[in-house]
């Protein structure tokens, strides 16, 4: 049974690399958006938060698990079967519930740096670069939350209620 610790890296591990897929996939998805530059730039953020993850890992000893990544993944991309609306196309709305769900993983990955924090695990190096990298997950939530909140004024702006 593997300790608490391996099961909260590879935890991170696994989503992580499914946050890199989602923003690439966004980035993607909305390419015509003001925005994706920014989700582009996020997505390689969202690298380099994975490369601080696996390094820990790494000096750890602590393996991979390849069924963890695998699942973690797969089930990012099922969430792309969500009903949006459209069957074959994919829907305006997809931009603003794709952007839902970055800021979601935001949240989890501060929360689990936060989780790592209070273990005596980290070196003073890693605690120090694990500061600048929960200060820079917090703007990467506030850059997402403006996207967000531009993305739904686009799709919602003129919508009136059904009845």
């Amino acid at each position: 049974m593997p300790s608490p610790l391996v099961v909260l890296l590879r935890n991170h591990q696994a989503g992580g690399r499914a946050a890199v897929d989602l923003f690439g996939r966004a980035a993607s998805a909305q390419g015509a958006r003001p925005w994706a530059d920014g989700l582009r730039r996020l997505r390689e953020e969202a690298r380099e938060d994975l490369d601080f993850n696996e390094a820990v890992m790494r000096r750890l000893g602590v393996s991979s698990s390849p069924v963890q990544v695998a699942g973690t993944r797969l089930t990012e991309r099922l969430g792309r079967l969500k009903p949006n609306g459209r069957l074959v196309r994919r829907s305006p709305l997809s931009d603003v519930v794709e952007l839902e769900g970055l800021i979601a993983t935001v949240h989890v990955k501060i929360a689990g740096w936060q989780a790592a924090r209070t273990g005596d695990f980290l070196t003073a190096e890693e605690r120090g670069r694990l500061d600048v990298l929960e200060a820079r997950a917090r703007t990467q939530a506030e850059r997402l939350v403006e996207m967000h909140r531009e993305a739904a004024a686009d799709v919602l702006g003129g919508v009136r209620g059904p009845g």
